[in-house]
């Protein structure tokens, strides 16, 4: 016997997407396995059309044999509103439906195909109402009623679920730590008269989270097949199908997990017929991510100081939420800030604080039946914090801040007119008007679902031509984005490069995304054009450039370049810089030996053009240098 109300709360995040719902048994918030015996979904899809298009695994899977089509992080092209993928023009709201429907269609299974009476959407602290209104859209194509559909910003959710199992009194503080596979974000939050919280500090780092040290780990692969394997290193720089690199992804990111729990895991890299097994300690592990977790607490430090907090006892608890808080050094890190608490599950607690958030729309609602136990709290360490000579500081770069009275985020009980979704944000008030779009393929059609294993959800959309004309304040994001371009095929990638640059690419193919979902570009150095006899290009190898246009990662490369991050165990290197500071490159040999023989690499950056690069096989430091001024770099 299925009831017919039902909530469902959703926490759509960067990397991988997370939901609980009320059972509809013991009416308990649960969390709900979306793929195989996970709690998570991979957020990626697929577009194979603008009426088919693939989430999770399957996405993954259609991604090999068409990358231009994956797009590993929907929720990072929200603040482009419009974004190209395949060759099709789609609005942002259109891949973060796909993964909604499959979410809701997934759980609606457990309730006998009953649509929920109420949906929850959690979002990042920062986001403006231009971002939520996305979001919003998104869930309007999923057939609910817009009185159905509300929002809670993440860390009130967190703050929320925390509350149910250790109540705060109103005027104490809690901190959420929220480390999840893409992003990390800080927030302090006030207890208030309403049961509900006042955000009093945000901040916020996109380019930092699980697959950063991810990326981390596999430079550190990398180092080693460089030296027991250089050849295996080379296939996978240049030939290695996206399956293979896939097959490696998931070696590093499964080691990186079972770190938290062993003192040391394997690394297999297989490809082109070839194995390589590399064994990794939880120490080296800890040495290889400890630049990213500095970052970390400097963010968590300048949040506590943007909300007056002076010392551990200000505050009731830091919760840690997210996957990657479950990292033994990240703890460690964390615990003179103040007494630490964690759940058994940080990757869900935030879609069960969404629901929690409504209280009086789940009846009874309780510590105990919300199935959580009461937070596992660390007491900080003697002393309190460490607030250093100077007083907590800034954080280090790559951090946004959102300020210190960011807007708070409530969940609404209002109902919205019919045709229209209630938020808990409310829409600007000012509106500038932007470039009418014609011809934009709209999300018009209700969900059509075709039921699959786990998330491997079809979503059909339906599809008109119409004149749209959006009037809605352009984000801080979303002119980020435009000074870009929406980069969302290889021709604009290309376009969007230096002009010198350019002259001397031949050849270019998609070459998969980046970390933050930038498509890259793979390239050939044109035979013959001024850049090609600085390589040492033959009938074997053909010289070739890797790059992205990234606005939002290119001054934390150029900083990794010169903060020493590309350094190894080769000496023979050199970092180069331009004269005003605004771009670097690192010029490493291919070999742990310098020779006459030896070929070699760069990494590049630049913040004046967002120009990130790679490239490969130049015959040596100085005609790595030369190919930098001839290609407009330096």
């Amino acid at each position: 016997m299925f009831g017919t109300n039902w909530t469902i709360g959703i926490d759509f995040g960067t990397s991988n997407t997370a939901a609980a719902h009320t059972n509809p048994v013991k009416g308990t918030v649960e969390a709900v396995n979306l793929s195989h015996n996970r709690t998570t979904m991979s957020s990626s899809v697929y577009v194979e059309s603008p009426e088919q298009i693939d989430v999770g695994d399957v996405a993954m899977d259609k991604a090999e044999s068409n990358p231009a089509g994956f797009i590993p992080a929907p929720k990072r092209v929200i603040p482009q509103q419009m974004f190209q993928v395949n060759g099709y023009d789609l609005s942002a709201s259109m891949p973060v439906a796909a993964v909604l429907s499959s979410v809701v269609q997934r759980v609606s299974r457990e309730h006998g195909n009953i649509q929920p009476s109420e949906l929850v959407l959690t979002h990042p602290e920062a986001w403006s109402s231009n971002e939520i209104k996305v979001l919003l859209d998104a869930a309007a194509q999923l057939g609910l009623s817009a009185a159905k559909i509300t929002t809670i910003s993440e860390p009130q959710a967190a703050a929320h679920y925390y509350s149910r199992a250790k109540a705060l009194q109103p005027g104490q503080r809690i901190a959420v730590f929220d480390f999840g596979g893409g992003t990390l974000d800080v927030a302090v939050l006030e207890a208030n008269d309403n049961d509900a919280f006042d955000v009093i500090a945000a901040r916020g780092d996109n380019t930092l989270g699980g697959k950063t040290f991810d990326a981390m780990m596999r430079r550190w692969v990398d180092q080693q097949l460089d030296d027991r394997n250089p050849e295996l290193l080379d296939y996978f720089r240049t030939q290695a199908p996206l399956q293979e690199r896939h097959a490696l992804e998931d070696s590093i990111r499964r080691a990186k997990e079972l770190l938290s729990e062993a003192s040391y895991a394997t690394v297999v890299v297989s490809g082109g017929g070839e194995t390589e097994r590399f064994q990794i300690t939880r120490a080296e592990f800890e040495e290889i991510i400890s630049p990213a977790l500095d970052k970390a607490a400097a963010l968590t430090q300048a949040t506590l100081a943007d909300a007056g907090i002076t010392n551990a006892e200000d505050l009731v608890a830091l919760y840690l939420t997210g996957g990657s808080s479950r990292i033994p050094l990240v703890q460690d890190r964390l615990k003179h800030f103040g007494p630490l608490a964690t759940l058994d599950d940080p990757k869900t607690v935030v879609a069960q604080g969404a629901i929690s958030a409504l209280g009086p729309i789940v009846r009874g609602m309780t510590p105990h039946n919300m199935g959580a136990d009461a937070p596992t709290t660390q007491e900080p360490a003697q002393g309190g914090v460490d607030f250093g000579s100077s007083g907590y500081g800034t954080p280090n770069y790559g951090t946004a801040n959102y300020g210190a009275s960011a807007p708070t985020a409530t969940a609404p009980t209002a109902t919205a007119p019919a045709g229209q979704v209630a938020s808990a944000t409310p829409a600007a008030s000012t509106s500038a008007p932007t470039k009418t779009r014609r011809n934009l393929i709209i999300a018009a059609a209700a969900v059509v679902a075709v039921a699959a294993i786990g998330a491997t959800t079809l979503y059909l959309l339906g599809n008109r031509n119409s004149e749209e004309t959006t009037t809605t304040q352009p984000t801080a994001a979303a002119t980020s984005s435009a000074s870009a371009g929406n980069l969302g095929s290889r021709e604009a990638v290309i376009a969007a490069a230096p002009s010198k640059f350019r002259e001397s690419l031949d050849k270019c193919e998609l070459d998969g995304t980046t970390e933050t979902g930038r498509l890259k570009v793979k390239c050939q150095i044109k035979e013959g054009s001024s850049a090609y006899g600085y390589f040492a290009g033959d009938s074997t190898s053909v010289p070739r450039v890797t790059f992205n246009i990234d606005p939002d990662s290119s001054d934390i490369e150029r900083r990794r370049i010169t903060e020493g991050w590309y350094d190894t165990r080769n000496k023979d290197t050199e970092t180069v810089e331009n004269g005003n500071k605004t771009a670097a490159a690192f010029i490493y040999s291919d070999t742990a030996t310098s020779g006459s023989n030896n070929k070699y690499s760069l990494a590049y950056s630049s913040t004046e053009t967002n120009l990130i690069l790679t490239s490969f096989d130049l015959k040596d430091k100085e005609s790595a240098k030369a190919y930098l001024q001839a290609a407009g770099l330096m």
